[in-house]
C-alpha cells in the first residue's frame, strides 16, 4: 500500500496537535507487545495517540480502536462534538482512519446512517470483546427524536484481531421506519474521487495525491452502493445489503453491515478485500526534493479495475501494496525522471522487490542573503521559449493544497533546493517578498542532466521600524479547505511575512510546530488565534489573537459561534476574561454592518453595535480608494465598497484601523500578495512582541499594501518630532508638510499618489508620473516628496495612497494574483488644528 506523500523527515503529526509526535512509536510498541490484539481506549492525558495525516481531528474523550493493521478514532458522543467548522455533529462517527504501516489520515468523517440520528449521550456507550478475538464499541442515539419520528438508531463498530477493515453495524428501530434507507455518509473533500470497485460490493473514495483510499463494502450485498453528489457524499446501499425485521412488540428494524477499509489506492483496496499479502516495493534513484513518485500497474488482472492503476509512494521510496494473486507489470515514474518497469509475481506470501527510476533532469539552486547565509525563498518556474522557438509548458509539481512544491512553485525554507523537472526551457523567478529584488533567469534543462542556479537575494526596501504581517489565512484544520498546514506556513515564510497569527475557522490553533519543522522559528513570530464564522455570511466572520490554545479540547478551547454577529463578536472580545487581544472583522458587507442588516434596502441600523467590540477591520480591495462611489457601485462585487465607508467611520468618530489580508485557503501563491506593515520596536522577526503588535494594530500604526512600501510623516512647527501613521497630534492653524516616501523592489512600481483629508481626495496634492515626472524616480525609491497640506480647523485625518495604474504585480505572484495592481494605503494620521 502506498504510504503518505508527507515529507519523510517530518515526525508523524496530528494537523491540530502541536504537542505530540509519537503515534508511530506508540503504535509500534503496542503491536510488539500485544501481537494482533485489537483494543479500545479513551483518549486522555495518559493515553494520547495522535494520527499522522492532515485531517486528524481527535481530542480528549474520543475513543481510539486499533489493531496491528488499522487505527480509527470514534468521536465521543456529545451535542457539541464537531470535527471542524464544516464537519459537524460527529458524535459516534469515525473521524480519523488510517493504516498502521502507511499512516495518512485524510478522512474528515464517516457518518453511519448519514447523520440522520444524533448521538449526544456518552453514557449510552458500551464496549466489550468479540467471541474469537476482537473488540466492539456500541452506542444508541440520544433520546431526542430524529426527524420528529419515534425511532432510534444503534451504531456498533467491530474490530477483530488482524483484520484490515473496521466493521460497522447500523440499526434503526421504530414503529414506522419506512422513511429510512440503508445509507451512510462520507466527508472526504476536494481532492477525492468517488467510484466503485469493479466486480465487488465495495464503493470507494480515493485521494491519489495524499495516498489514501477508503473502501466501504456492503457485507450482505452483491453490488456496491451508489454515491450521491454534494459535500456530504451519501452512499445508498443496494437491495439485498440490509435486513428488516419486526419484533414481538410491533417495532420494526432496519440493519445493514459495512466494512470500511483504509487503503493506499483502489488497487491496494482490491488486494486487501481479498486478504492479499503485503508486497513491499522500494523505488530508488529518486533525485531532488519531493519527486512525487508514482507506481502503477500497467499489465495484469485487477478484477476489472481500469489500467494503469496508479498510486503515490512515500518520499522514502517505500510502498506497501496488497495485490490479488497473479503476475503484473509495474511502472515507476516521478517528475523529471524517465519511467522504468518491472515484473512482479504476487503469491500468498509477503515479498520485497526494488525498482530503480530512470535518469533525472533537474534544477539545483542555492540562494543566500547578502552575508552568504541561509534565506527562505519562493522559486516560481514558467515554461519558456527555446532558441528554436519551441515553448515548454509550465511545470506542475503538486496540488495547491500540498507543501514543498505546489503548482509551478518551489518553497525553500533555507534557500536551497533540488527540483526534478521535465527537460525544456524555463523562466525562473526567485523571490522573497516585496522587500527583496527578484532574481530572474532563463535556463535550459537537458534530459538527464543537472542545471545549477545560484544567487544573492538583496533586501533593497528599507522597512526599518516596520514588520510585515498577514492576519488572516487558513489551512486544513479550518474544515473549509484541504491545504496542509505545513504548506501554509511555508507560503507565509517564503513570502517574508514576519508576523502571522494562526487563524483557522472555529478552532484555536498554532503554527509553532511547523516553524520548528522548517527550522524557521527565528524568521517569523506567530501566536495562537482563530476565526469565528457564524451564520449570516459574510458579515459574521471575526478573527481574534492571541488566544490560549488547548490542543486536546473541542475547538482548541475556543468560543462557539452565534447567529447574531453582535453577540458573536462580543463573546470573542470578552473571551478569556476580556484578555488583551485584537478582534478583527473580516471582509464585511459594509452596508449590512452599518445600515441595513437584512439588505432589504431600508435603513435599520444594521449591525453597527459590532463596532463597539471591533479593534480592526478588513477593507480590501484597497485600490478602490481611487474610485468614485459610482465606479465602485458599478463593479457589483460583494467584496467591493469598503474603503469609503471605512473612511466614513473616522468622520463619525469611530477610529477602527484598516487592514488587508489574503484569507488564503490554498498554498499556491495564496499568501503574500496582500500584507500589512505594522510599526515595531524591533526589525528582528524572532524578537517581535505579540503584545506590541496588539497595541500597534489597535492604534492604527499600519500600512496596507499589495507590495509597495510607504512611510508618511506630518511635519509642523508645533511638533518636536514628526507625526507618524496612527498618531494623534494637535497643531496650530498653519500649513503642514506631508513627507511621503514610497519604495519598491525591482518588480514593482507606482505612478500615482493621492492625499485624502477627511476622506476626500485633495486634487491639488495629486501627483502622477505623467503630469509630475520630476517627482517620481526609477530606482528603489519611487517617490520621496513633501506635500504642503492645509487642514481645516478642528479634527481631521489624513490618509495617503499610491498605485501603479495599468501596472500589475506580475508573474512573481502567479497568474491569478499577479493581475492585481501595485497599491499601498496608509492608515490615518489624526490632527486637531487649533
Amino acid at each position: 500500500m502506498a504510504a503518505s506523500n508527507y515529507p519523510p523527515q517530518l515526525p508523524p503529526r496530528n494537523s491540530h496537535m502541536n504537542a505530540v509526535h509519537l503515534f508511530l512509536i506508540a503504535i509500534a510498541s503496542i503491536v510488539v507487545s500485544a501481537g494482533h490484539a485489537a483494543t479500545i481506549d479513551v483518549i486522555g492525558p495518559e493515553n494520547r495517540f495522535p494520527l499522522s495525516g492532515k485531517e486528524a481531528d481527535w481530542i480528549d474523550g474520543d475513543f481510539v480502536i486499533r489493531n496491528d493493521e488499522i487505527v480509527a478514532v470514534i468521536a465521543r458522543p456529545g451535542e457539541l462534538r464537531d470535527a471542524n467548522m464544516t464537519v459537524r455533529g460527529v458524535g459516534a462517527c469515525i473521524i480519523d482512519l488510517t493504516r498502521v504501516d502507511a499512516p495518512s489520515d485524510q478522512l474528515s468523517c464517516f457518518y453511519p446512517g448519514a447523520g440522520r440520528f444524533q448521538f449526544y449521550d456518552d453514557t449510552l456507550v458500551e464496549q466489550g470483546t468479540l467471541e474469537g478475538g476482537g473488540v466492539f464499541w456500541r452506542c444508541k442515539s440520544s433520546s431526542s427524536l430524529a426527524d420528529g419520528q419515534d425511532s432510534m438508531s444503534t451504531i456498533e463498530y467491530q474490530l477483530r484481531d488482524g483484520e484490515s477493515f473496521l466493521t460497522v453495524v447500523t440499526t434503526i428501530k421504530g414503529q414506522d421506519i419506512s422513511r429510512y434507507q440503508a445509507v451512510d455518509g462520507v466527508r472526504a473533500d476536494r481532492t477525492f474521487q468517488f467510484a466503485s470497485l469493479p466486480q465487488t460490493a465495495i464503493a470507494y473514495c480515493e485521494d491519489e495525491t495524499f495516498g489514501q483510499t477508503y473502501g466501504i463494502q456492503s457485507v450482505l450485498g452483491n453490488a456496491a452502493g451508489e454515491w450521491s453528489s454534494g459535500r456530504m457524499r451519501e452512499l445508498t446501499h443496494p437491495v439485498g445489503s440490509f435486513v428488516t425485521k419486526k419484533a414481538d412488540d410491533g417495532t420494526n428494524s432496519l440493519t445493514w453491515t459495512t466494512r470500511i477499509y483504509p487503503a493506499g489506492s483502489p488497487a491496494d483496496l482490491k488486494g486487501l478485500s481479498l486478504a492479499g499479502a503485503p508486497q513491499t516495493i522500494r523505488v530508488t534513484g529518486a533525485v531532488g526534493d519531493q519527486p512525487r513518485i508514482k507506481l502503477s500497474v500497467i499489465e495484469g488482472d485487477l478484477g476489472g479495475l481500469k489500467l494503469p492503476a496508479k498510486w503515490s509512494v512515500a518520499e522514502s521510496g517505500v510502498s506497501i501494496i496488497h495485490l490479488p494473486l497473479g503476475t503484473y507489470k509495474l511502472r515507476a515514474e516521478a517528475i523529471g525522471h524517465e519511467a522504468t518497469e518491472l515484473s512482479l509475481n504476487v503469491t500468498d506470501q509477503p515479498s520485497e522487490t526494488s525498482i530503480v527510476l530512470g535518469a533525472a533532469s533537474r534544477i539545483v539552486g542555492k540562494f543566500t542573503d547578502e552575508r552568504g547565509g541561509e534565506i527562505p525563498c519562493k522559486v516560481t518556474i514558467y515554461g519558456g521559449v527555446s532558441a528554436d522557438g519551441t515553448r515548454t509548458d509550465n511545470p506542475t509539481f503538486g496540488l495547491d493544497s500540498a507543501s514543498g512544491s505546489v503548482g509551478n512553485c518551489v518553497y525553500s525554507a533555507d534557500g536551497t533546493f533540488t527540483r526534478s523537472i521535465p527537460p525544456g526551457t524555463y523562466d525562473v523567478l526567485v523571490s522573497y517578498g516585496p522587500e527583496y529584488d527578484v532574481i530572474e533567469s532563463t535556463v535550459v534543462v537537458e534530459k538527464g542532466s543537472e542545471t545549477s542556479l545560484q544567487g544573492t537575494l538583496k533586501r533593497v526596501v528599507d522597512t526599518t521600524d516596520w514588520v510585515s504581517a498577514e492576519l488572516h489565512s487558513h489551512s486544513s484544520p479550518s474544515g473549509d479547505n484541504t491545504s496542509e498546514q505545513l504548506g501554509r506556513v511555508e507560503n507565509l515564510l517564503c513570502e517574508h511575512l514576519e508576523f502571522a497569527p494562526c487563524t483557522e475557522h472555529q478552532r484555536i490553533e498554532s503554527y509553532d510546530d511547523q516553524l520548528e519543522i522548517l527550522r524557521a522559528a527565528n524568521r517569523m513570530t506567530t501566536c495562537s488565534g482563530m476565526e469565528l464564522t457564524g451564520k449570516l455570511l459574510p458579515i459574521n466572520h471575526q478573527n481574534a489573537f492571541p488566544l490560549k490554545y488547548d490542543p486536546f479540547a473541542q475547538d482548541g478551547g475556543g468560543p462557539r459561534v452565534d447567529d447574531d454577529p453582535v453577540v458573536q463578536i462580543a463573546r470573542l472580545a470578552m473571551w478569556e476574561d476580556s484578555s488583551p487581544k485584537v478582534v478583527q472583522t473580516n471582509h464585511p458587507n459594509m452596508r449590512q454592518m452599518l445600515h441595513d442588516r437584512d439588505l432589504d434596502g431600508k435603513e435599520d441600523g444594521g449591525f453597527s453595535k459590532m463596532l463597539d467590540f471591533m479593534d480592526i477591520i478588513e477593507v480590501h480591495p484597497i485600490e478602490e480608494i481611487f474610485l468614485s462611489d459610482e465606479e465602485v457601485a458599478a463593479k457589483k462585487n460583494s467584496d467591493s465598497g469598503r474603503m469609503r465607508p471605512w473612511m466614513g467611520l473616522f468622520k463619525d468618530g469611530r477610529r477602527i484601523p484598516g487592514v488587508v489580508n489574503t484569507d488564503a485557503h490554498y498554498n499556491w501563491h495564496g499568501s503574500g500578495w496582500l500584507r500589512n506593515w505594522v510599526r515595531s520596536s524591533t526589525d528582528e522577526p524572532s524578537k517581535i512582541s505579540v503584545t506590541e503588535m496588539v497595541d500597534h494594530l489597535e492604534s492604527g500604526q499600519i500600512v496596507m499594501s499589495t507590495g509597495p512600501f510607504m512611510t508618511v510623516q506630518l511635519h509642523h512647527p508645533d511638533l518636536a518630532t514628526p507625526a507618524m501613521i496612527g498618531d494623534e497630534v494637535t497643531i496650530g492653524n498653519v500649513p503642514a508638510d506631508l513627507a511621503v516616501k514610497i519604495q519598491c523592489a525591482n518588480w514593482l512600481d507606482v505612478n500615482r499618489v493621492e492625499v485624502f483629508v477627511n476622506g476626500e481626495m485633495k486634487p491639488e496634492l495629486s501627483r502622477t508620473r505623467t503630469a509630475n515626472p520630476g517627482d517620481f524616480a526609477d530606482g528603489v525609491v519611487k517617490f520621496d516628496e513633501r506635500l504642503q497640506v492645509e487642514l481645516p480647523p478642528g479634527d481631521s485625518f489624513i490618509i495617503v495612497a499610491a498605485i501603479g495604474e495599468n501596472l500589475t504585480l506580475g508573474r512573481v505572484m502567479g497568474e491569478e494574483f499577479g493581475k492585481k495592481p501595485p497599491v499601498v494605503v496608509s492608515n490615518p494620521i489624526f490632527v486637531h488644528t487649533k
